[in-house]
Parts: C-alpha cells; structure tokens; sequence
C-alpha cells in the first residue's frame, strides 16, 4: 500500500481537545495557519484548498451533517494535509491522507505535528486505497491537465466511502451529475462557491483569480 507514515502527537500545541467543537472562524483561522506548498507540480494540478473553502467542507460535514465526529475519514489527495487534519480536529475517530507527492506528504506531516493532530498518511496512488471508510472528504484535480482525473477521483470515493463530499469545477456539474447517478449515487446537496487561485504557475497572469466551483455531498441512493 505504499509507505505508510504515522504521526503519533500526545499533546495539542494550539491548547485544543482533538473532540472540541469549532466555530467555521475559528476553524478556518486554525487551518490558515497551514504551511502550503511552493513548488508545486502542475501535471498533478496542485493547489492548496484555501481554508475558507476548507472550513466551508468541514463545518457541512462535521456539524450540519454529522460525517465526520467519531467517523473514518478519509482525504483522498490529500496536498498539504488541510482537510484530513481539519476532519480531526472536528471529532473523526481516525483521519487518513493519501498523497501521491513525497514532497507534500512531508509537508503535511509537519503540518499535522505543528497543529498536534495524529494522522495516518499513505504516500501512494488512490488506486491502492482499500475501503471501508465512513466519509471521503477531497478536493481533487479538476482534470484540465488530465482528461477526466476528477472523474477517476469520484469513481475511487465512491467505491470505498458511504459519504462523499468533493469540490469540482462549476462548468462540469451537469456532466458530474449524470456520471454519478450512473454510479447509483446522488447528489443530496450541491453549494456553489468561488475558489481563489494564487499565483503558482508561469502561465499564471494575475496575482490571484476566482474560479466557479461546487461542493458536493454523494450519498447512496
């Protein structure tokens, strides 16, 4: 399954039960506090989830939906270790992280251990991940490098996890929707959101832009 890295932290240098209750601010103030990525690889579409959009997942999943407090939580892609470590701090009973990246793993892994959270991270491709997990929380490539790469994404999900919830561009909804119902799942909620970009790559214009996207929340029909 890849190598296997487990990060054991007894104590919680932000001062924070693991099982504490969040507000969305604070939350979000707590995963800006992330070191994110600054090489990062464009073939594997590599951008960090702002921790707005973060948090936005977390609070829907943990305190609207409750999917996450004493759950398995998997982060499929899992870049700097953003939503796997905030999945742990809002009450998942195991969070895991699965990073193709050894780079980013590392990276995440020193996030987990600044914040005081244990995590179980796999340096892998999704593809080895075996199920069964209670929730799948991802943002995942969109696929303008790749050719359908979010799809390979929500057919992983969906194959290991009862609950899913995943960030896809907004212009691809109608065709992620049919691709899903074919899988006998359904979409049960669907916010639109504006993701920020920074500044990453060379074909990058501006300092920052906004795209379109939507949070999904799959369930079995």
């Amino acid at each position: 399954m890849g190598r296997l890295h487990r990060e054991m932290v007894k104590t919680n240098k932000s001062g924070l039960s693991n099982m504490q209750t969040f507000k969305k601010r604070n939350l979000e103030m707590l995963l800006s506090t992330l070191t994110s990525f600054e090489c990062p690889r464009i073939m594997l579409e590599q951008y960090t989830t702002p921790p707005r959009v973060a948090s936005e997942m977390l609070f829907l999943a943990a305190f609207i939906n409750d999917d996450i407090r004493d759950r398995r939580v998997l982060d499929l892609g899992s870049g700097n270790g953003c939503l796997a470590i905030g999945a742990k701090l809002t009450g998942a009973k195991e969070a895991v992280g699965v990073e193709i990246d050894p780079n980013i793993i590392r990276l995440a892994i020193e996030n987990a251990r600044k914040i005081g959270v244990n995590i179980e991270w796999i340096n892998a491709p999704i593809d080895v991940v075996l199920p069964p997990f209670d929730t799948i929380i991802m943002n995942p490539p969109f696929g303008t490098r790749r050719e359908h790469t979010d799809r390979e994404f929500l057919e992983k999900a969906m194959e290991i996890g009862e609950v899913i919830y995943s960030i896809h561009k907004t212009s691809t909804r109608d065709y992620l929707i049919k691709y899903i119902h074919s899988m006998k799942r359904r979409v049960d909620t669907l916010l639109q959101m504006k993701l920020e970009i920074p500044y990453l790559y060379k074909f990058h214009t501006k300092r920052k832009g906004l795209i379109e996207v939507d949070l999904f929340r799959i369930t079995r029909s």
